[in-house]
């Protein structure tokens, strides 16, 4: 008796479990008024990378969630996807940086292409 009272306590815990919030990057940011050609070409390709990763983790991480979610409990999925949002603003971002690069007239030959967004 004392053990499904304690698993009954212990699904409950679980079912509880908070998961992070997303922590997103603001398009514009002080200082892109100032910001050179070759500091924006140093921060597109580092956004570009960080997203892709951010993106394909959430990925990953949403088939794991389904079955978190629908077999085991839904208190353990995450539904707040916050890689994936954050991988988004990153290439938010990156849409900024290219709209300055237009009116600095900066070189983009070299920048990466964008990975697809997280839906």
């Amino acid at each position: 008796m004392v053990r499904y009272i304690l698993f009954t306590f212990l699904i409950l815990i679980v079912g509880c479990v908070e998961t992070r919030d997303p922590r997103l990057m603001d398009v514009s940011q002080e200082g892109d008024d100032n910001i050179t050609c070759e500091q924006i070409t140093i921060e597109y390709g580092s956004n570009t990378d960080i997203a892709a990763a951010k993106i394909e983790k959430n990925d990953e991480d949403d088939i794991q969630d389904f079955f978190l979610g629908a077999i085991v409990w839904p208190g353990l999925a995450d539904f707040k996807n916050a890689d994936g949002l954050e991988g988004n603003a990153l290439l938010y971002r990156n849409i900024r940086l290219k709209k300055i690069t237009e009116s600095k007239s900066c070189d983009v030959s070299t920048y990466p292409e964008q990975p697809e967004r997280y839906d």
